[in-house]
């Protein structure tokens, strides 16, 4: 990372993006309640942070998902400078099977 990203995200713990809509590629289960399944096939992305100190990028989303936390540690680093396509690429990693 260039010494202005390094020094625009030290320290910086403010969202760095909010209001996001992903469309995944099929309807997924976020939550499973007993005898209850909660199935979506957008998840609204509210805002996330990219917290370089703890080397972690969250999304918050609205309820019912909640926090997401779409890298960290070695995958931070490896991501290096995010884009909105590798948000929309990873949510449906992490979601859909």
């Amino acid at each position: 990372m260039n010494e202005n990203l390094k020094n625009r995200f030290k320290n910086n713990t403010k969202p760095v993006l909010s209001g996001m809509t992903v469309s995944l590629t099929k309807e997924v289960v976020i939550k499973e309640i007993p005898a209850h399944q909660i199935k979506v096939t957008t998840i609204e992305i509210l805002s996330i942070t990219d917290d370089s100190v703890n080397k972690k990028v969250t999304a918050k989303a609205k309820q019912p998902i909640g926090d997401i936390v779409l890298w960290e540690g070695a995958a931070y680093d490896a991501i290096g400078q995010w884009t909105d396509a590798d948000v929309i690429a990873r949510l449906n990693e992490l979601y859909v099977k």
